[in-house]
């Protein structure tokens, strides 16, 4: 009994010792981190070394009550001859072990990629890696599984066929949801278009407002919510309007051929002009291109650097409305296209 008592103090002295040495030099190595980087808040390195610290002192714990377990298992003879408690703690402190070292990966690997990819400024990048996070996590859970059921010795051949004749069956149960989910990545990953992007689809225009799992929303230009399936979406040609750095407008002026010379050649002077006095569109070109039947025709290209549809038509407008203004000041009449005899007229509407 004296015997027993004397183990379970050693035990217990190695336990308290041992946490107060792990307890210090985290406290030194903590100390000396704050004193070399100046500003450890403001690098990915700095966030890191607090989970860091917090999860090697855990395992210094963690270790000094593994030490102080097997001192008294030495010193009690109770517990060297029945091997059963000594098994559980083993196997509860590697347990613990994976849990932490699990989770130290899980946040440190995230939060580095995340800073990292801020820092540079890669925000899309950014939104895809919180939207793989949880596949992350999981990879690293199933892993550290794996790795405490071999230290348990537990056959994993078992484990591996069980896990391949359940994934057959999973997969075709799953083959509809599985389809969904990895449209869904598509468009993470590789981004044909953003939510508020306006694109546009068969007959089908409007802005982006929503990508789910399973399906998006868009907005059309009519106002009603139109919902379809990623999978549907991306086997159409989809034009994505809102990812113009610039938006460009070609436009072609029929004028008559009466008009004289001296008159035509001032054309382009004219339309570029009136592109200038309405920025921040940017005149590229006007030309005298081709005679047509009873018409001299005329085309013009301006530019305007933003890709909202909003803002293009209200310069548009205001551009073709100062040609009108232009020319109507200068005597320039316009005249019709021509037209072909053939083409049935359109009826009149409503």
């Amino acid at each position: 009994m004296q015997a027993a008592g004397f183990a379970l103090l050693m035990a217990l002295a190695r336990v308290l010792l041992g946490s107060l040495a792990v307890w210090l030099l985290v406290r030194v190595l903590s100390r000396w981190l704050r004193r070399a980087v100046p500003r450890p808040d403001t690098l990915p390195e700095g966030l890191i070394a607090p989970l860091l610290w917090r999860s090697l002192a855990s395992l210094g714990y963690l270790a000094m009550v593994v030490w102080g377990w097997r001192s008294l298992v030495r010193g009690w003879e109770v517990l060297r001859i029945d091997p059963g408690p000594d098994r559980l703690v083993e196997g509860a402190a590697l347990l613990v072990a994976v849990v932490l070292v699990v989770r130290l990966i899980n946040r440190s690997l995230l939060l580095l990629l995340e800073r990292s990819l801020q820092r540079l400024g890669r925000e899309e990048q950014t939104s895809t890696l919180r939207a793989l996070a949880p596949m992350i996590r999981a990879l690293f859970w199933g892993l550290g599984s794996l790795v405490f059921l071999q230290k348990q010795g537990v056959p994993l051949g078992a484990i591996y066929a069980s896990l391949a004749g359940a994934g057959i069956g999973l997969g075709l149960a799953l083959r509809g949801p599985l389809s969904h989910f990895l449209s869904y990545l598509t468009i993470v990953i590789d981004k044909p278009f953003q939510i508020g992007d306006l694109i546009g689809f068969a007959d089908v225009i409007g802005p982006v407002e929503r990508v789910g799992i399973r399906s998006s929303s868009i907005r059309s230009l009519g106002g009603e919510r139109i919902v379809i399936g990623n999978e549907e979406l991306l086997q159409k040609t989809i034009r994505n309007f809102g990812d113009l750095p610039r938006r460009r407008a070609a436009h072609t002026l029929l004028v008559s051929d009466q008009l004289p010379a001296e008159q035509a050649a001032a054309i382009p002077g004219l339309v570029e002009k009136v592109v200038q006095a309405h920025p921040p569109a940017t005149f590229d070109r006007c030309h005298f291109t081709r005679f047509v039947d009873d018409a001299l025709e005329f085309q013009f290209v301006f530019f305007v650097p933003d890709s909202t549809m909003g803002v293009f038509l209200d310069l548009q407008q205001a551009i073709n409305l100062g040609i009108l203004r232009a020319f109507q000041s200068h005597g320039i009449a316009f005249t019709a296209p021509p037209q072909d005899p053939a083409a049935p007229h359109p009826p009149p509407s409503p």
